[in-house]
């Protein structure tokens, strides 16, 4: 390499040195910024669009801003709340009153209330796409009731509201739907499941602090059918097996009836993959669902042998045929909503693209009424634990 290259190359180096350290890239400062982090939306009872932000407060996040020294007193986010005619005219009142401009850059979790929910949420998904800070990976949420009822839920392992909602999702507790998932769907009918909230108040818990004594947890999915919210919903067991079906189950657990003397035993089933698969022959279509998983014995309260390698191929075949029966109520709940919930058309679409278009009409009363479905469950018990009989009935002998 010559003097000359050598220059250059330097001098391209401590260029792109400059660029790395340039400070911020918009005209605007941090500083003047609110951001989002959770968006609530409702209907009220007069048919007004109700909007709620949650708002985390930097001034009450870092320990010694707020009172001088120690940690911030307060909780660390806000929620703002506005009624108009439409969410453009909510989201304006609500700016007018912040000191700091709205951006929806940090926003991962969108709840809707029920009454919005069973209307659609068409005007949500149109006031999204309008955004163009805002991410289509955005988790979508139901609530049964009102949906500010989520703002009394305590903050215990997390200090704000969002992450908890995040963390059910990376965890695999609740579906994982996005604006963007509901987007696809109504191309294809608007049929969908998406995760519901369930909140209570726990029995017993001291009354000085009206928050420490409510709960929220996970309260099944709501069944959309035609872009709305349906009265029929899985529970929240069906919603662990509507998981598994879309190959959003990582690990779960099945407790069976032993065969022997119908004591209780569980397995801890994981390696779950499942597939969805269209078959056309004869000018007519059926689909295939197949799941494979490996499994141990978690606990056991019946004195089978399980050394005996019959008995393991009865308890696999026992094991196959619960979930299997599992998966056939759940997809019989999306066919009384009259809901292609597991998007199935997508699949047919994707594979045999010709077909789809003859049959596209009259999907949604194929689906509901005759397609016909093909449930293949297949488990290995791969490792029955530290001990082959029970440990009750070992000691109680």
């Amino acid at each position: 390499m010559t003097r000359t290259h050598r220059a250059v190359v330097t001098a391209m180096l401590v260029f792109l040195l400059f660029i790395g350290v340039g400070g911020c890239w918009s005209a605007q400062e941090l500083n003047n910024r609110a951001f989002v982090n959770t968006v609530l939306i409702d209907m009220t009872e007069d048919g007004q669009t109700e909007l709620t932000v949650g708002i985390p407060l930097p001034n009450r996040m870092i320990p010694g801003e707020a009172g001088g020294t120690g940690q911030p007193q307060g909780d660390p986010f806000s929620f703002v709340t506005r009624r108009a005619e439409n969410l453009s005219q909510a989201l304006n009142l609500i700016q007018v009153d912040l000191p700091r401009n709205l951006t929806f850059g940090q926003t991962r979790i969108i709840v809707i209330g029920r009454r919005q929910a069973e209307q659609g949420l068409d005007k949500v998904v149109e006031f999204v796409f309008r955004q163009p800070s805002f991410r289509l990976s955005a988790s979508l949420f139901i609530t049964p009731g009102d949906v500010k009822e989520i703002t009394k839920a305590p903050m215990v392992f997390e200090r704000i509201l969002s992450d908890i909602l995040r963390k059910y999702v990376n965890n695999h507790y609740t579906l994982d739907t996005t604006i963007k998932d509901y987007k696809l769907a109504l191309y294809q009918g608007g049929d969908i499941l998406i995760p519901l909230l369930n909140f209570g108040e726990l029995p017993g818990v001291a009354q000085e602090d009206p928050k420490k004594n409510r709960w929220m947890g996970s309260g099944g999915a709501a069944i959309f059918s035609g872009g709305k919210m349906s009265k029929i919903k899985l529970n929240p067991s069906e919603q662990q097996t509507a998981l598994w079906i879309s190959s959003q189950l990582k690990n779960t657990t099945v407790t069976i009836a032993s065969p022997t003397d119908d004591k209780e035993m569980s397995f801890f089933i994981e390696g779950i993959k499942t597939g969805i698969e269209p078959v056309v022959q004869g000018g007519q279509v059926s689909f295939r669902i197949q799941s494979n998983a490996k499994a141990f014995v978690e606990t056991s309260l019946s004195h089978i042998d399980l050394k005996d390698p019959m008995v393991l191929q009865q308890l696999e075949e026992i094991l196959n045929k619960q979930v299997e029966e599992q998966f056939i109520s759940v997809l019989n709940k999306t066919r009384q909503a009259r809901s292609d919930a597991f998007l199935m058309s997508q699949y047919l679409d994707w594979r045999y693209p010709k077909f789809w278009h003859t049959m596209q009409d009259q999907w949604k009363n194929y689906y509901a009424k005759e397609l016909p479905i093909e449930v293949d469950v297949d488990i290995k018990l791969n490792r029955t634990g530290g001990v082959y009989r029970s440990v009750v009935h070992e000691t109680n002998r």
